[in-house]
């Protein structure tokens, strides 16, 4: 303590941490709010109207939560529809079935035969054979009878998913917008990574990185992408909210992917004798479009249009290399093994550069939208 008395002093430090913490960790701490209070609000209806099984509500509201509306809204829906397919089934079954072990097991084989051929064509049934199980064997069913087991069961599901779907948009409500940018966001940092990887690469001797663990992580990043505006789509539909993302992000967002793919195969087998006058000015192309990148994710995050300045000139100064190439009758010299990965590269890396520009254009469209529909002031 000061002289003064004043204790403050000591404990900004330990404040400084958690308020850091608590920025950083913003939208897990927000979930778990959501969550809490979903399972609290599954608890109390379970105990108000004293349901049978009423536990399964609190299950599908932990189930059923996901980062955004759009997410547990598809997560609800799903678990509904397997809910209601097992249900059906193992409901039958147990109805049906002879009151013996043996009878028990046939009709336990042919409700997981059948809810899992369902699963196997449509993933989005996979909780019907689990159903399906705990309508044949779950012990406390047995007072009740098979059908108002099944029937009950279908409703406590149907109670903690519409918990679940209106705690997420009543509770620090996650717009699935939000979780499209972000992981758009994600993936360019991702793609402008490979990008200046590959431009340092340039510069190596022989050997050189290997870059599949960072083109695998980019494809779940992209994976994470197409999630996130199936999400929003569903949001959409479901008129819980709207989002203004370009529907062709994604679809982009691949090209700029494979361009990248491409560049890294014609960079693997060029020929050592170009690289000196090639190198320098390919490196420095990717460095440009590495930046253009960044500030595509920048400028999506923040709600302006992407600043288009220094891609041009780089593109120019790359092509007058392979022009200065052709007209030195290197490209006819080297022959065809060696002149084809100078020509690929040329080619990955103009179609890199005309997709990147269309993603900026695709960003720019998202933002235009989203401050064409922001309300005034």
């Amino acid at each position: 303590m000061s002289a003064d008395g004043d204790t403050s002093r000591p404990l900004s430090p330990w404040l400084k941490r958690w308020t850091t913490l608590v920025v950083k960790r913003r939208a897990e701490l927000r979930q778990a709010v959501r969550v809490t209070v979903g399972c609290v609000l599954a608890f109390a209806i379970d105990h108000l109207f004293n349901l049978p099984q009423g536990y399964w509500a609190v299950f599908t509201v932990v189930i059923v939560m996901q980062g955004s509306i759009g997410g547990t809204l598809s997560a609800a829906i799903d678990r509904m529809k397997g809910t209601l397919l097992g249900a059906a089934i193992g409901g039958a079954a147990a109805a049906l079935r002879p009151q013996t072990p043996l009878g028990l097991g046939e009709a336990l084989a042919v409700s997981v035969a059948l809810t899992a051929l369902s699963a196997a064509v449509q993933p989005t049934l996979k909780v019907a054979p689990v159903t399906a199980v705990i309508m044949l064997i779950s012990p406390s069913g047995g007072h009740l009878g098979p059908l108002e087991a099944a029937l009950l069961r279908v409703v406590e599901i149907f109670i903690g998913s519409a918990i679940g779907v209106a705690t997420s948009v009543l509770v620090l409500p996650a717009r699935s917008q939000r979780v499209v940018i972000e992981a758009v966001q994600a993936a360019l940092v991702q793609l402008a990574l490979l990008c200046e990887h590959y431009s340092s690469d340039l510069g190596l001797a022989l050997e050189r990185p290997d870059r599949y663990a960072e083109n695998t992580s980019i494809r779940a990043a992209l994976g994470r992408v197409d999630a996130a505006m199936a999400d929003a789509a569903r949001e959409r539909s479901s008129r819980l909210s709207d989002h203004q993302i370009a529907e062709a992000m994604p679809r982009t967002l691949w090209r700029v992917r494979n361009d990248c793919v491409a560049v890294g195969r014609a960079m693997a087998a060029l020929p050592e004798r170009v690289r000196p006058q090639l190198g320098p000015a390919a490196a420095a192309l990717l460095e440009v479009e590495a930046g253009f990148m960044r500030r595509c994710g920048a400028a999506l995050a923040t709600g302006v249009v992407v600043e288009r300045g220094g891609k041009a000139e780089a593109l120019a100064r790359f092509e007058q290399v392979i022009g200065d190439l052709r007209g030195a009758g290197v490209a006819q010299a080297l022959g065809f093994e060696e002149a084809g990965p100078v020509f690929a590269l040329a080619f990955s890396l103009e179609s890199l550069d005309r997709n990147a520009q269309d993603l900026a254009d695709r960003v720019d469209e998202t933002v235009l939208g989203r401050a064409e529909t922001r309300p005034p002031g």
